[in-house]
């Protein structure tokens, strides 16, 4: 069977036996929007502007390039209430480096950027006097935020909703640990994630979530908060506001609707192929990895296509694999308070049980290699090799949209 595999705006021809293919999985799709879209934008702008109503220092947090969220609707909405005060704008960079033009442009609107542009932070976690420090949660987390939420009086928040690999859902919370945290603070909170609970759809004993989320109680100012979720186009399919706890739980059962798709069986392959904007580098293509896990047999081969346009991205992760002679090393290690290790282990645990495969033209092969990986040059040499390697009778799943679903074995 030929298939026509798109990446971006990269298509390669496959061809794939079909005695051996299960099924091509896709996201979700939904012929009409949860809500009355313009209805719920309305709401929630009007509900923030009561919320700011006689408040003068306002922040706004806006995730980051790496979440494809639509700000700018209710960015105009709000933009006329927030001129007639002193507004700051906080990107929630976590350990991303800093948004570029285009990107401040894909986050904000460029028409807004314009008038904005001198009251945006971009928030850097490795800068220590821009931090302050809140106090400690139960699981040891030092929390260190940016200290713009001490000078302001209100912060409106405005996240998307996603499966997170280890912390259940993007979103909420997520906004202050890690987007506006110090790299202590996220380091620590992310070394929770080898816990069984740390996964995605996972948060009731997930202490990646809880701790995050005694992290966010912690905020010493009003918050009001806007979630929205969005299909694998980036249509809007629900907005909730009002309370950060609250409109992060309601969120979450839309985006689950949305990012699981149920399967019978687990496959012996997974081709997952990541679409804009995970494939910006190697370090948001792990999402491609830890999605495609839970339809995977044991001692199954995932492949992950990815253009990683920008190379490796944050690159500790790399640099802790590339310091042991094998995953088990790793896995036997004390973890370090090294921003990095929870990736890295992450990725150790998987390669226990699997072999990672993957097609990014944008890192080099001996990289790849020096974290135990193996990489190619195209989908169908992947396909091909993997094949030659578990049997001509290996089952195959393809995910086409790999950072927008999570199969989930019934």
């Amino acid at each position: 069977m030929d298939l026509k595999i798109a990446c971006d705006n990269r298509t390669e021809q496959v061809s794939v036996p079909e005695k051996n293919l299960l099924g091509v999985l896709q996201p979700n799709r939904f012929e009409t929007p949860f809500c009355d879209i313009n209805s719920a934008i309305s709401k929630a702008a009007q509900e923030a502007k009561n919320f700011i109503a006689d408040s003068h220092r306002i922040l706004v947090l806006l995730n980051d390039y790496t979440r494809p969220t639509p700000n700018e609707p209710i960015l105009k909405l709000l933009e006329e209430e927030l001129n007639k005060r002193d507004t700051k704008y906080l990107i929630c960079l976590g350990t991303h480096r800093q948004a570029k033009e285009e990107e401040l442009k894909n986050i904000i609107g460029e028409e807004i950027l314009e008038r904005i542009k001198g009251r945006i932070i971009q928030h850097d976690c490795r800068d220590r006097p821009s931090l302050y420090f809140l106090g400690k949660t139960r699981f040891g987390t030092e929390v260190e935020l940016n200290r713009a939420l001490i000078w302001a009086e209100r912060i409106i928040t405005i996240n998307s909703i996603e499966p997170h690999y280890f912390a259940g859902y993007t979103g909420g919370r997520k906004c202050f640990i890690p987007g506006i945290a110090g790299i202590k603070t996220i380091a620590q909170n992310h070394n929770l994630l080898l816990h069984p609970a740390s996964a995605p759809f996972s948060l009731k004993e997930n202490p990646v979530h809880l701790d995050m989320t005694e992290a966010a109680r912690m905020v010493p100012k009003p918050v009001f908060s806007i979630q929205l979720v969005q299909d694998s186009k980036h249509n809007l399919l629900s907005v909730h506001c009002g309370d950060l706890f609250t409109s992060f739980e309601k969120a979450c059962l839309d985006a689950y609707k949305v990012f699981a798709v149920p399967l019978k069986e687990k496959a012996d392959i997974i081709l997952s192929v990541l679409q804009t904007p995970y494939t910006i580098n190697f370090y948001q293509s792990q999402r491609a990895v830890e999605f495609a896990i839970p339809a995977l047999k044991p001692n199954g081969i995932q492949i992950t296509v990815s253009p990683c346009y920008d190379g490796v991205g944050n690159d500790d992760f790399v640099i802790v694999l590339q310091s042991c002679s094998t995953p088990d090393e790793l896995l036997n290690m004390k973890p370090p308070e090294v921003l990095g290790w929870h990736k890295a282990a992450r990725l150790a645990r998987i390669m226990q049980k699997a072999q990672l495969y993957t097609v990014m033209p944008g890192v080099k092969d001996d990289l790849i290699k020096s974290v135990f990986m193996h990489p190619f040059s195209s989908i169908q040499a992947a396909l091909d090799s993997a094949l030659e390697k578990l049997g001509k009778n290996a089952t195959i799943y393809i995910i086409t949209d790999a950072g927008s679903l999570v199969p989930v074995v019934t």
